[in-house]
């Protein structure tokens, strides 16, 4: 009973630990994100005029005409908005007195990617850096972007709460992978490794590794609560309103 009681107890202090060093690593990751948002944000500066020296619109003075112009300017507004919009929807989760402002935002996030980032999106992507490969890259990621809002809407119709947040997550990862398609380009530069190939390479695991990181340790588990030093599972599926 005593040996029994000790296990439980060190079990319990290493899942604290645990879950201690992937709070600190989520903040990090954060921090960082951050910082990176912020400086793509403090690069618009050169876009208002075209500035065909700054690292985006570098070699495309004579690309950077009529609807690919217009979708360009479209897009950078756009999308900042609507990263701002999921990272309320996700931090709010709709509960307590933020629910009323979750529903609002989800709406307004919605008609903006469906209607603006995505549509803009698709524009750009047909004449990315880097050719064909890159260019599938960026409109496979709009329309999956697209196909989890209007996944995440349904589920939340049907109720079915478990199932809307994680379809909330997934669009939420893809409208914040061009901040580590941003980090890692940086990186290449700074190791010396900047090619079309490696631009290439980035267009698809910019938001394919980070998608397929969810899936594999976050999406399946079951969520927990923790009362009383036990461990309680949350239902799956069906839930009341959050």
């Amino acid at each position: 009973m005593v040996q029994s009681l000790k296990r439980d107890e060190f079990e319990s202090e290493k899942r604290s630990s645990r879950e201690l060093l992937l709070r600190l690593l989520g903040w990090a990751v954060v921090l960082l994100l951050a910082k990176v948002f912020l400086s793509i944000v403090v690069e618009y500066r050169r876009y208002f005029p075209a500035d065909f020296e700054s690292n985006f619109l570098s070699g495309r003075r004579h690309s950077f005409t009529g609807t690919y112009r217009q979708a360009f300017y479209v897009h950078i507004l756009s999308s900042p908005i609507a990263l701002i919009l999921a990272t309320f929807l996700v931090v709010s989760q709709g509960k307590g007195r933020l629910r009323w402002w979750h529903r609002w935002a989800g709406r307004a996030q919605f008609l903006l990617v469906m209607l603006v980032v995505v549509p803009s999106g698709m524009i750009m992507a047909k004449d990315a850096y880097a050719g064909p490969i890159s260019a599938a890259g960026f409109v496979v990621l709009n329309l999956a972007t697209a196909g989890c809002l209007v996944l995440a809407v349904l589920r939340a119709r049907q109720r079915r709460f478990v199932a809307h947040r994680r379809w909330a997550m997934r669009c939420f990862i893809l409208l914040a992978s061009p901040l580590l398609l941003r980090l890692i380009a940086g990186a290449a530069i700074v190791t010396g490794m900047e090619s079309e190939r490696s631009y290439q390479l980035n267009s698809w695991i910019s938001w394919l590794i980070p998608l397929i990181v969810y899936e594999t340790c976050f999406a399946r588990r079951p969520r927990r609560e923790w009362s009383s030093g036990r461990v309680a599972a949350v239902p799956t599926e069906k839930e009341a309103v959050p």
